[in-house]
């Protein structure tokens, strides 16, 4: 029996390369930069392709998700009642 994937999964990386291994005053803290990029996972059971969107630093990071959520034709719905008033259209 095939498993339906209920879930949307949007990942944010952050860029490590050419930095030092540990950082601080006691050498406990690992270093990244400020930018990175922001992925979906793809969904078949949805329809979503995997694609990838890139930020440039932290502030950035909300455009990536709007940016990734549009590309994947993805809205986000807040309305408990949403489902209840589409129930009753589709009767």
């Amino acid at each position: 029996m095939a498993k339906d994937n209920k879930t949307i999964a949007i990942k944010i990386r952050f860029w490590t390369n050419d930095l030092p291994e540990k950082i601080g005053r006691k050498n406990g803290q690992i270093p990244c930069w400020t930018s990175g990029n922001v992925s979906i996972e793809a969904n078949r059971t949805k329809g979503i392709k995997a694609q990838n969107v890139i930020f440039h630093y932290l502030d950035d990071i909300p455009r990536a998700v709007r940016e990734i959520m549009k590309k994947s034709k993805l809205t986000v719905v807040e309305d408990v009642a949403y489902r209840l008033r589409a129930e009753e259209r589709n009767k």
